[in-house]
């Protein structure tokens, strides 16, 4: 159990909060030493004030390990890299193609170069509707470990893939003393997290079955070990609960849509799809047959823009929550997150 801070090292505490606040945005805070003898406390001690007082938001410490006024956080970081760290290029979804531009432009604005580190092995996937293969938490931890040298020493900011592991993440302590983020999905524990609301899509979700008359909800699952889409998953289930919907594996729905439609005569059924490239698929499959027209709805829930009109689906600002991530890593700003809207019968 952590030991309760001292009444000396509150009162600290107190006087480095205030001198911070008061501080010119361009000034730094004083070395560890010199604050030792002016509080008359451990360099230690000062040094875990000072962290706890970063985490709240106060200072700011930058990647060369000085502290500064959080106020002066813009002026400190103005031309530092932002890095990140992930999957290959040539496997960029169209969800990350919309985070990264969003990225892009607050690195853009800051003067700021992005730096992209890659893994060959995080994700392959030779289509965008074939299983993915993942590289295990122990792969993802040594490939890590050679990335992590490469990592530029000034840089202002670390984003990651969603799919690196919390196993790999425990090397954070190796990289540089920098704010770090996970982009989309995470269980932040050694980093925050810049996530769309999911929970969001269930509402709207709900109101599609009910002003569609749906009889049977069946959920389809693209593929498994993707910590999105599993998380998306869980949240429609258990939020759609009251519906009783079934999951199913993409490959049992894809090319057997008329045989599960037979299954349930004279029922309305809606497909809800948590992955967008398989939900055009099945969006694809639907339309080709008027009798499955008039007997099936689908509803896309991922939100990026590769379903398009008259696909009824959820929208999410992706390049918004890119935005956001980097504004984050570099300039301490924290935003609520996207929620999707509902599009239907009309281009996003």
């Amino acid at each position: 159990m952590p030991r309760k801070p001292t009444l000396t090292a509150r009162k600290a505490k107190e006087q480095l909060a205030a001198m911070a606040r008061e501080a010119d945005p361009s000034s730094k805070i004083p070395t560890l030493s010199t604050l030792s003898k002016k509080l008359d406390i451990h360099p230690s001690t000062v040094f875990r004030i000072l962290r706890d007082l970063a985490a709240e938001g106060i200072v700011w410490q930058s990647p060369n390990g000085r502290f500064h006024p959080a106020s002066g956080r813009a002026q400190q970081v103005k031309g530092l890299p932002v890095c990140f760290i992930g999957r290959e290029i040539w496997q960029w979804s169209r969800l990350y193609q919309e985070m990264l531009s969003g990225i892009s432009e607050v690195c853009s604005a800051n003067g700021s170069s992005l730096v992209l580190l890659s893994v060959p092995t995080l994700i392959r996937q030779t289509s965008p509707t074939q299983k993915p293969k993942f590289a295990s938490p122990k792969t993802q931890k040594s490939e890590l470990e050679k990335l992590i040298p490469l990592i530029p020493r000034n840089c202002g900011g670390i984003l990651f893939d969603h799919l690196w592991h919390d196993t790999a993440l425990a090397l954070h302590h190796l990289m540089p003393a920098t704010p770090k983020v996970q982009l989309l999905h995470g269980t932040t524990k050694w980093m925050p997290v810049a996530a769309p609301n999911f929970e969001a899509a269930t509402d709207l979700c709900r109101d599609f079955i009910n002003k569609n008359h749906i009889d049977h909800t069946i959920l389809v699952s693209p593929f498994a070990n993707d910590p999105a889409v599993d998380f998306h998953i869980g949240v429609l289930t258990r939020a759609l609960a009251p519906y009783h919907p079934v999951t199913l594996e993409f490959a049992e729905v894809s090319g057997n849509l008329s045989r599960l439609v037979k299954k349930k005569p004279k029922c309305h059924i809606c497909f809800i799809c948590p992955e967008d490239n398989t939900a055009k698929v099945l969006f694809e499959e639907i339309q080709a047959s008027e009798k499955l027209k008039a007997t099936v709805s689908l509803l896309g829930t991922q939100g990026t823009g590769v379903l398009s009109a008259p696909a009824p689906r959820l929208r999410f600002d992706f390049r918004r929550l890119g935005r956001s991530a980097a504004a984050e890593v570099l300039l301490g700003q924290t935003s609520k997150p996207p929620s999707p809207s509902f599009v239907s019968n009309a281009t996003s």
